[in-house]
């Protein structure tokens, strides 16, 4: 299942370059851009899991680059720890991982549903999930769904849903470290 949805992520990267590439007057220039989200997460969405000893701090910290106005790729990093409800250990990690970014807007042909300073963008990506308790990487998925707004020509607002998916992040079964963040974006 997950190659197959690599393989469609890839297909849609690619099939947005070459459409973005063969317009004569659409030629973007690459635009650098460094991001930073603050907020919660919590260790599962299983019922128990809704429970306040559950609840920690997230960070984020991502640098990209945009190819076209449709796809950008980035490099992130999450951290610090999160709690469960197994234990009052603080589980410390760090996770070290890639995602391409694709601006819904964009592709739905800067579609009228958001005006220009609203942008709509998925960010699927896969890295490495490092457990210190554990004393073991892993490597997990990240999938998130964002909402930027642009507050002036080089800084946008970020609020981002995303979630850590993988196999033994804490539990020895199928886990996930969902989050909420509220950030900045700063483009270069």
């Amino acid at each position: 299942m997950s190659r197959f949805i690599l393989a469609v992520f890839l297909f849609l990267s690619l099939s947005v370059a070459a459409q973005n590439s063969e317009e004569p007057g659409n030629s973007a220039k690459k635009q650098w851009f460094l991001s930073s989200t603050v907020g919660m997460q919590m260790s599962g969405i299983k019922a128990e899991d809704f429970i306040s000893s559950n609840y920690t701090q997230a960070f984020s910290l991502s640098a990209g680059v945009w190819f076209t106005n449709e796809l950008a790729l980035q490099l992130s990093y999450k951290g610090f720890y999160f709690n469960t409800i197994s234990d009052e250990v603080k589980h410390h990690y760090n996770f070290i991982y890639g995602e391409l970014v694709f601006n819904l807007n964009e592709m739905l042909n800067g579609s009228a549903i958001w005006d220009k300073n609203w942008s709509l963008l998925i960010h699927p990506g896969a890295g490495i999930f490092y457990n210190k308790h554990y004393d073991s990487p892993n490597i997990c998925a990240n999938m998130g769904l964002m909402v930027s707004y642009k507050i002036t020509a080089n800084f946008d607002l970020l609020f981002d849903a995303s979630g850590i998916f993988g196999y033994d992040i804490y539990q020895g079964d199928d886990d996930i470290l969902p989050s909420l963040g509220l950030g900045l974006k700063y483009n270069l």
